[in-house]
């Protein structure tokens, strides 16, 4: 068997590319990476001293850490929910529009004719209007 008959293999048995599960893979190793290293820098902050000259930097290096971390469990964990309540919407939506048009298209007979028309005002009273500058 060569390397294409495994690789045509592996396709057909995943039903997606190699190439997709390997960045799934990554995303998944970054992920762990970034909130792990968070996670294991935060006792270090509260039993260790930090030197004064280093303070600022350390400080700045968490806060990177934090929003990366923050970033990494968004990407998990709201974004099937989001995806879930936009799914939802559009359904109820898409259904809405469907049943208007519907009702249009059932409401009146398309026609060649003119609908008439009735004017309110008289020819005598005249709408009054204001020139734009």
């Amino acid at each position: 068997m060569t390397d294409a008959d495994l690789d045509a293999a592996v396709r057909r048995i995943l039903g997606r590319p190699t190439k997709a599960r390997d960045t799934e893979r990554f995303r998944n190793w970054l992920a762990f990476f970034l909130i792990s290293a968070f996670v294991s820098v935060l006792p270090l902050m509260f039993f260790k001293s930090i030197p004064e000259d280093n303070k600022d930097i350390i400080t700045y290096i968490v806060g990177q850490l934090s929003g990366m971390a923050t970033m990494a469990l968004g990407f998990y964990f709201t974004t099937k929910a989001g995806a879930d309540a936009l799914d939802a919407k559009r359904a109820e939506t898409t259904s809405k529009a469907f049943e208007a048009i519907a009702a249009s298209a059932s409401a009146s007979p398309a026609t060649d004719e003119p609908l008439p028309v009735t004017v309110a005002n008289s020819t005598k009273d005249p709408v009054p209007t204001v020139e734009a500058k």
